[in-house]
């Protein structure tokens, strides 16, 4: 008895084309290139540097915050964040002008004041870094897992390693990118400029200033009675920037006359009844003494019964007003008083008072 075939010739042959075309096809897989998985690209990514002229050899600080798009995932202190410099003659050994370590601190705004604020996460782990030379590039290691879509910020500054920067350009590429502790997870290039200078000297000048504003250009007590003191104030209003401020004087030139007879210096107090002519300040601690009329002494014309402060005026000047530093609308009141007796000959009287203010450079 023959045993039958369990395929059919036609079967066979159409299964030996099958293992033909499937073993054709494996040759040509084989041969195709593989596809790299393409890393994820940063997001909102900006170094802020300390400093944007050319050639600085110290000093500078560098303040990056990106958007990981891509969560990186090393391990707690595995992680990294690395930025690279243009591998050429402008800025290698120049942005890392001494290898080394870096001190490294997570942030969450950069430093100053802004409109937008960055309001990121600083950037997590134990941070340490190193500047390494051609191209020069910076080490963020002891980095802690990201997370996708969050904001990081961190500094970092020369420690061992010296930071300063390359030639001025524009159009500086800078690569940031993120790095599990064995490959890179995602990347971004951004452009810094440098300038020739960054720094000018701002010059201002302040001139030195002093304004005097006196109430009155002419003063009148008006008529004298032994029952009454009269008197009358200027006020003497001074703005100055001068840094000892200023000091404001008065004379006269004479006792108050009539061309023939004189009413005597107050000699310290006007009193109702006695003759005396004086001044007085609503200044304390003055040449002139502080008024004590009552009630206060204004520019009106105001009369008192009794006595009040009165000093005794001279040719020389004596000091009504004074401020030991720079001032603005100081006002004080110089006050003039005067009093007869009932034996006073009658008369028009006057003399001439000159006030004058000084600044203290």
């Amino acid at each position: 008895m023959h045993s039958r075939p369990l395929l059919s010739k036609y079967h066979r042959q159409r299964l030996m084309r099958l293992f033909s075309l499937l073993s054709i096809l494996g040759v040509t897989l084989a041969w195709l290139p593989a596809r790299p998985v393409d890393a994820g690209v940063l997001s909102t990514v900006r170094d802020y540097l300390s400093r944007q002229q050319a050639g600085i050899t110290t000093g500078i600080q560098h303040e990056v915050f990106f958007t990981a798009t891509t969560a990186v995932s090393g391990g707690a202190g595995v992680n990294k964040v690395i930025v690279i410099l243009p591998n050429d003659a402008a800025n290698n050994t120049k942005w890392c002008r001494t290898a080394g370590t870096l001190t490294v601190t997570g942030i969450t705004e950069p430093t100053g004041t802004f409109v937008t604020a960055e309001s990121a996460t600083a950037l997590p782990g134990t941070l340490a870094g190193t500047c390494s030379q051609t191209a020069d590039t910076f080490n963020i290691t002891g980095v802690n897992n990201l997370t996708a879509a969050t904001k990081y910020g961190v500094r970092f500054v020369g420690l061992v390693g010296v930071l300063g920067t390359g030639d001025a350009a524009n159009n500086i590429k800078i690569l940031v990118k993120t790095n599990n502790g064995t490959a890179d997870v995602d990347t971004y290039t951004v452009a810094t400029s440098l300038v020739a200078a960054d720094q000018y000297a701002l010059s201002a000048s302040v001139d030195p200033t002093l304004t005097v504003a006196l109430s009155a250009t002419t003063l009148n007590l008006g008529t004298l009675t032994s029952t009454n003191v009269s008197y009358q104030g200027v006020t003497s209003t001074v703005t100055t920037n001068a840094a000892n401020g200023y000091v404001s004087l008065v004379n006269y030139s004479g006792a108050l006359s009539n061309g023939t007879n004189t009413i005597a210096d107050a000699g310290g107090t006007a009193t109702a009844g006695t003759s005396g002519f004086g001044a007085s300040t609503s200044k304390a601690s003055q040449t002139i003494s502080a008024s004590t009329a009552s009630p206060a002494c204004t520019t009106t014309l105001q009369t008192q019964t009794g006595s009040a402060n009165a000093t005794t005026l001279a040719t020389a000047f004596k000091q009504f007003s004074s401020a030991a530093a720079a001032a603005s609308a100081d006002a004080t009141t110089l006050c003039f008083l005067a009093a007869v007796s009932g034996t006073q000959a009658p008369g028009a009287y006057s003399t001439t008072v000159t006030l004058v203010t000084t600044a203290k450079f």
